[in-house]
Protein backbone atom coordinates (compact mmCIF):
# COMPACT_ATOMS: atom_id res chain seq x y z
CA UNK A 1 0.00 0.00 0.00
CA UNK A 2 2.75 2.56 1.11
CA UNK A 3 4.62 1.74 -2.59
CA UNK A 4 0.88 2.44 -4.28
CA UNK A 5 1.20 6.08 -2.64
CA UNK A 6 4.66 6.39 -3.11
CA UNK A 7 4.10 5.36 -7.10
CA UNK A 8 0.94 7.83 -7.39
CA UNK A 9 2.35 10.98 -5.68
CA UNK A 10 5.40 10.27 -8.14
CA UNK A 11 2.80 9.75 -11.08
CA UNK A 12 1.46 13.06 -10.15
CA UNK A 13 4.73 15.12 -9.98
CA UNK A 14 5.91 13.53 -13.09
CA UNK A 15 2.72 14.42 -15.22
CA UNK A 16 2.92 17.75 -13.52
CA UNK A 17 2.98 20.63 -15.92
CA UNK A 18 1.90 18.40 -19.14
CA UNK A 19 0.49 19.89 -22.12
CA UNK A 20 -0.97 18.64 -25.27
CA UNK A 21 -1.64 20.55 -28.26
CA UNK A 22 -3.39 19.36 -30.77
CA UNK A 23 -3.13 21.27 -34.35
CA UNK A 24 -6.31 21.74 -36.52
CA UNK A 25 -6.05 22.98 -39.99
CA UNK A 26 -3.41 21.09 -41.46
CA UNK A 27 -0.71 23.03 -39.94
CA UNK A 28 1.74 22.42 -37.45
CA UNK A 29 3.89 25.76 -36.93
CA UNK A 30 7.70 25.37 -36.72
CA UNK A 31 9.26 28.56 -35.82
CA UNK A 32 7.80 30.57 -33.65
CA UNK A 33 6.49 27.51 -31.99
CA UNK A 34 3.35 26.73 -29.85
CA UNK A 35 4.15 27.23 -25.94
CA UNK A 36 0.75 26.87 -23.87
CA UNK A 37 2.11 26.83 -20.49
CA UNK A 38 3.87 29.96 -18.54
CA UNK A 39 4.30 32.56 -21.56
CA UNK A 40 2.25 31.22 -24.01
CA UNK A 41 4.43 33.07 -26.64
CA UNK A 42 7.73 32.54 -28.23
CA UNK A 43 9.65 36.30 -28.70
CA UNK A 44 11.17 36.28 -32.13
CA UNK A 45 14.64 38.09 -32.73
CA UNK A 46 13.64 40.29 -35.14
CA UNK A 47 10.99 42.60 -36.35
CA UNK A 48 10.78 40.88 -39.35
CA UNK A 49 11.46 37.56 -38.37
CA UNK A 50 11.28 34.06 -41.07
CA UNK A 51 7.61 31.74 -40.12
CA UNK A 52 7.95 28.54 -41.17
CA UNK A 53 5.09 25.54 -41.04
CA UNK A 54 4.73 21.86 -41.61
CA UNK A 55 1.68 20.92 -44.00
CA UNK A 56 -0.45 18.13 -44.06
CA UNK A 57 -1.03 18.58 -47.45
CA UNK A 58 -0.13 16.09 -49.94
CA UNK A 59 -1.79 17.89 -53.40
CA UNK A 60 -0.42 20.90 -55.23
CA UNK A 61 -1.37 23.88 -52.29
CA UNK A 62 -0.42 27.74 -52.01
CA UNK A 63 -0.75 29.19 -48.30
CA UNK A 64 -2.26 32.60 -46.64
CA UNK A 65 0.04 33.81 -43.93
CA UNK A 66 -1.26 36.50 -41.97
CA UNK A 67 -0.73 38.29 -38.59
CA UNK A 68 -2.46 40.13 -36.31
CA UNK A 69 -2.67 42.26 -33.63
CA UNK A 70 -3.75 40.97 -29.82
CA UNK A 71 -6.72 42.36 -28.52
CA UNK A 72 -8.35 42.00 -25.19
CA UNK A 73 -11.90 42.20 -23.89
CA UNK A 74 -12.97 43.05 -20.63
CA UNK A 75 -15.23 40.35 -19.50
CA UNK A 76 -15.93 40.97 -15.49
CA UNK A 77 -13.69 42.39 -12.82
CA UNK A 78 -10.47 42.14 -13.01
CA UNK A 79 -10.56 39.53 -15.92
CA UNK A 80 -10.64 40.23 -19.59
CA UNK A 81 -10.49 37.96 -22.82
CA UNK A 82 -7.59 37.75 -25.63
CA UNK A 83 -9.02 38.27 -28.61
CA UNK A 84 -8.22 38.51 -32.65
CA UNK A 85 -7.65 42.00 -32.87
CA UNK A 86 -6.98 43.53 -36.30
CA UNK A 87 -4.87 41.83 -38.96
CA UNK A 88 -1.39 44.28 -39.66
CA UNK A 89 -0.05 42.05 -42.48
CA UNK A 90 -1.05 39.38 -44.92
CA UNK A 91 0.44 37.83 -47.85
CA UNK A 92 -1.18 34.99 -50.06
CA UNK A 93 -0.68 32.56 -52.63
CA UNK A 94 2.75 31.61 -50.62
CA UNK A 95 4.18 28.05 -52.72
CA UNK A 96 6.79 27.45 -49.64
CA UNK A 97 5.74 26.40 -45.88
CA UNK A 98 7.60 29.60 -44.80
CA UNK A 99 7.48 33.35 -45.10
CA UNK A 100 9.56 36.44 -44.20
CA UNK A 101 7.77 39.40 -43.38
CA UNK A 102 8.40 41.98 -45.92
CA UNK A 103 7.80 44.90 -43.14
CA UNK A 104 8.97 45.78 -39.57
CA UNK A 105 6.69 44.78 -36.80
CA UNK A 106 6.06 46.94 -34.09
CA UNK A 107 8.68 46.16 -31.01
CA UNK A 108 7.96 44.46 -27.76
CA UNK A 109 4.52 43.29 -29.52
CA UNK A 110 2.67 40.57 -29.08
CA UNK A 111 0.99 39.12 -32.35
CA UNK A 112 -1.29 36.20 -33.27
CA UNK A 113 -0.04 34.38 -36.48
CA UNK A 114 -1.44 31.44 -38.85
CA UNK A 115 -1.50 29.94 -41.81
CA UNK A 116 -4.94 28.36 -44.30
CA UNK A 117 -4.25 26.02 -47.20
CA UNK A 118 -5.69 26.71 -50.53
CA UNK A 119 -5.68 23.74 -52.72
CA UNK A 120 -8.35 22.45 -55.48
CA UNK A 121 -10.07 25.44 -55.51
CA UNK A 122 -10.97 25.62 -51.35
CA UNK A 123 -9.74 27.28 -49.26
CA UNK A 124 -9.26 26.17 -45.29
CA UNK A 125 -9.79 27.64 -42.38
CA UNK A 126 -7.23 29.74 -40.34
CA UNK A 127 -5.03 27.10 -38.52
CA UNK A 128 -5.52 26.83 -34.46
CA UNK A 129 -4.40 24.55 -31.90
CA UNK A 130 -6.28 23.21 -28.76
CA UNK A 131 -4.25 22.49 -25.68
CA UNK A 132 -4.78 20.50 -22.34
CA UNK A 133 -2.63 21.04 -19.58
CA UNK A 134 -2.64 20.05 -15.87
CA UNK A 135 -0.83 20.24 -12.60
CA UNK A 136 -1.76 17.91 -10.40
CA UNK A 137 -4.84 17.64 -10.51
CA UNK A 138 -5.59 21.32 -11.42
CA UNK A 139 -6.74 21.16 -15.37
CA UNK A 140 -7.39 24.32 -17.99
CA UNK A 141 -8.00 23.85 -21.76
CA UNK A 142 -7.87 26.07 -24.80
CA UNK A 143 -9.63 26.00 -27.96
CA UNK A 144 -9.31 27.63 -31.60
CA UNK A 145 -6.23 29.21 -30.47
CA UNK A 146 -4.21 30.96 -33.29
CA UNK A 147 -0.27 30.60 -32.91
CA UNK A 148 1.30 33.50 -30.62
CA UNK A 149 4.12 35.37 -30.66
CA UNK A 150 5.99 38.32 -29.54
CA UNK A 151 8.65 40.86 -31.33
CA UNK A 152 12.00 41.86 -29.17
CA UNK A 153 12.48 44.85 -27.53
CA UNK A 154 14.65 47.53 -29.92
CA UNK A 155 16.82 50.47 -28.33
CA UNK A 156 15.43 49.45 -25.06
CA UNK A 157 18.79 48.52 -23.36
Amino acid sequence: MKRLIVMSIMGIIFLSGCTLPTYKGGIEPIYPGVRTSGKRYETVDTLTPTFRWKSDVTSPCTYDFAIWDVGRTITGINAFEVTKGPAVYYKEALSKPEHTVEIPLGPDTLYFWSVRIRSNGKVSAWATFDYSSWVGVAASEGRNWLYSFKTPKVGAE
